[in-house]
């Protein structure tokens, strides 16, 4: 086995590693096949070491105290730029990958692996940098490291070539394996650039800024369903700093995505009516008040409230009562028209934000069809009927007035009272 490492035994190598153990467990095995083996317990010791020792190959753990293994590789890159770096971590995660090929470390391997695995890959880079053969070496460890990640991921040139890509992208269904592809290509299955499409791509700015760009893209293409996907773009660069590849790294944010929407409307909407919650309704409150005093025209605000309501809930249930909910929201619904609002705004009150009104009369039709829809027969199950009815108080906002979305619910709402005292099955507008 000695004989395989011959080489090793011309060199010295220095091992950075904060846990003890795992430390003197390769610094024994390096005794044994390096002409020297430097030993470091963090990153700042590991700079000492080399500055005072300059060995000829670096290995590192990435998570350290005081100085981690990247901070270290910036610093010994300021003593030799071309110093071969590897690092070996238990970290296997695009971001701790992505930054292994920014700082121009040579090898990444992950924890644990055995003696022959370590030593190869170690010797490798030491054949490497012995043959001055490091580009190309570099290229084919990072294809290793490629397939692996479940993303997908390519590295091409600057005239959007693909270098090297992974299993990942070789499995996708635009993948061609006898023709030479562009990234476009092999993603999406285009016949002509991203940008000649109208869609984000983040190749030129990273050519020219030399930093990484990130952008998002849906594909429409699989019938209504839409995928989610966030596109890195890393620029390679040379030892002059000047980009000569791009990494790429494609994530399905599918599932994230949905998550987020899931969130937002959890948020937003009542999830018993799907109609927009108390939080939501403010909201457009605010903004149909900045409306009307741009446009001038006034709005209105109803405030519904079911009248006995409480008395079908106990009598039947609370399902029967969902139910009831849910089909006097359609009817409300019916009533208004696509630029108004109807929201829920708990138990069995609703808000109505009536947007653009140009006379009194638009008011009073919406709110008398209300009043009528409701007082049909509601069908909520093959043996429950029941007929309701409900209490409108209506407030207008007239444009530049001192009113606030809070101010123009209490008022409503202080109004809808008036009509309950009233006999209820009616409307009544705000008056001070």
């Amino acid at each position: 086995m000695k004989n395989r490492y011959t080489l090793l035994k011309e060199l010295s190598i220095l091992v950075i590693e904060d846990n003890e153990s795992e430390l003197e467990e390769l610094g024994e095995l390096f005794d044994i096949f390096f002409k020297v083996c430097f030993r470091a317990k963090n990153g700042q010791e590991g700079v000492e070491k080399f500055a005072k020792n300059r060995p000829d190959i670096v290995l590192s753990d990435v998570g350290m105290p005081i100085m981690d293994g990247f901070e270290m590789a910036l610093e010994i890159r300021k003593i030799d730029k071309n110093a071969p770096i590897l690092l070996h971590t238990i970290y296997a995660n695009n971001d701790i990958f992505l930054k292994a090929i920014e700082y121009k470390i040579s090898g990444y391997m992950l924890k644990p692996t055995n003696a022959t695995l370590l030593l190869d890959t170690i010797l490798k880079e030491c054949e490497s940098v012995q043959k001055d053969k490091e580009l190309q070496n570099k290229k084919m460890l990072m294809q290793a490291i490629l397939e692996e990640f479940p993303d997908r991921i390519m590295v091409t040139d600057l005239d959007k070539n693909i270098l090297f890509a992974n299993n990942a992208i070789k499995t996708g269904k635009y993948w061609n394996k006898t023709a030479p592809m562009k990234c476009y290509e092999a993603l999406y299955g285009y016949n002509v650039p991203c940008a000649t499409l109208g869609y984000q791509c983040d190749s030129k700015n990273a050519i020219k800024t030399g930093k990484s760009f990130e952008s998002m893209y849906e594909d429409k293409s699989i019938g209504l369903l839409k995928q989610c996907f966030s596109i890195k773009t890393v620029p390679i660069k040379d030892i002059d700093g000047n980009p000569y590849a791009l990494l790429k790294v494609v994530q399905d944010r599918t599932d994230e995505a949905n998550r987020e929407k899931k969130l937002t409307y959890l948020a937003n909407y009542d999830l018993l009516t799907n109609l927009p919650n108390r939080t939501l309704l403010h909201d457009r409150l605010k903004q149909a008040i900045l409306r009307s005093n741009r446009t001038g025209l006034m709005f209105a605000l109803l405030f519904v409230d079911l009248d006995n309501f409480k008395i079908i809930n106990d009598t039947y249930g609370h399902k029967i009562g969902d139910k009831l909910l849910e089909k006097v929201s359609w009817r409300m619904k019916s009533s208004i028209r696509k630029i108004d609002t109807l929201a829920r705004y708990g138990g069995d009150e609703f808000v109505i934000i009536l947007e653009e009104i140009t006379s009194m009369q638009n008011i009073l039709f919406i709110a008398e069809d209300i009043l009528s829809k409701l007082k049909s027969e509601f069908n909520l199950s093959s043996s429950i009927s029941v007929n309701i009815s409900c209490s409108i108080g209506i407030d207008i906002y007239n444009p530049n007035s001192n009113k606030t979305d809070d101010m123009l619910i209490h008022n409503a709402d202080k109004a809808m009272y008036e009509a309950k005292k009233a006999g209820k099955n009616d409307y009544v507008f705000f008056e001070k």
